[in-house]
């Protein structure tokens, strides 16, 4: 689908600041040292195509990728572009080894590369509550020392269009963990389907909730079941297991948070561009 895009940016390198650029263009310019509005004039591009602007006001001079995931990185602009669309053409992740080889760069530098679009993605997470009919429940993740409890809440939507998810790390399973998650993302009155976890029964003071009772081989009753919870469990599962070979524990946050994304997300017919704007968003940018 990105075939043409990956040919341009390999072909004319610098084309990937003008799509960068193209994005913001639209946007009043502030001085992020001072913050004055359009009094600055470009100061010089480098061999990238990257400009750097000078404030009449302060006469400091600021990066066009100022507050930007790009910021200050060594490896060019073209090959991030790169390993976004080989990200996207992937099946829900990509393992840094693959990265390293398609784009040419080390392996080391591919993986901060990675966790920092990540961490990036981490911050876009909508704060809307879920509604209508939404799902929940939990996965262990990992083994021993490296195990992680991971709670999921999810809206149910006949459509990719509007589903959403949430994914959090918590330390146990009890009454005082589940609830207050709950109560924070879903709106009150909501349906709230789950197995027959005795701590998720104070929900039905707020929600309408209806479990199944998987012990005894009941997974759905019409509607009332969380299936797409436990597809979900499955999808990530299988690629932690298959590409990545496992995550550890200090970095499962944000591998959660490029989950929630992708989920998300995967219905935009254009998703390198949605991407690229969660990843270049210029601090020096107002509307």
């Amino acid at each position: 689908m990105y075939q043409k895009i990956m040919r341009k940016l390999i072909s004319h390198p610098r084309s990937a600041i003008e799509m960068c650029r193209k994005m913001v263009a639209r946007y009043k310019k502030c001085c992020p040292r001072c913050g004055v509005l359009g009094t600055f004039e470009i100061h010089h591009t480098d061999q990238r195509g990257v400009r750097t602007y000078l404030c009449h006001s302060c006469r400091k001079t600021f990066s066009e990728l100022h507050g930007t995931v790009f910021y200050r990185s060594k490896v060019p602009l073209h090959k991030w572009l790169h390993l976004i669309i080989l990200w996207i053409n992937s099946t829900g992740s990509i393992s840094a080894a693959e990265g390293a080889r398609n784009i040419g760069i080390s392996h080391v530098s591919t993986w901060r590369m990675l966790m920092k679009i990540r961490k990036e993605f981490s911050g876009s997470i909508s704060k809307n509550l879920l509604e209508g009919l939404t799902e929940a429940d939990e996965a262990w993740f990992g083994k021993r020392d490296n195990q992680d409890i991971v709670m999921g809440i999810v809206q149910r939507s006949r459509n990719k269009v509007g589903r959403r998810l949430r994914l959090f790390t918590i330390p146990n399973v009890k009454e005082k963990t589940l609830y207050p998650l709950i109560r924070q993302n879903v709106k009150e009155k909501s349906r709230l389907f789950t197995d027959s976890r005795i701590s998720y029964a104070a929900t039905g003071i707020y929600y309408h909730h209806q479990t199944t009772n998987h012990s005894k081989g009941e997974f759905a009753r019409d509607e009332v079941h969380s299936n797409t919870i436990e597809q979900i469990w499955g999808w990530i599962k299988g690629i932690i297991r298959t590409i990545h070979h496992g995550i550890s524990k200090k970095y499962r946050e944000l591998y959660l948070a490029q989950f929630i994304f992708r989920y998300e997300n995967e219905h935009i017919s254009n998703l390198f561009n949605h991407s690229l704007c969660q990843l270049f968003h210029p601090t020096y940018c107002l509307i």
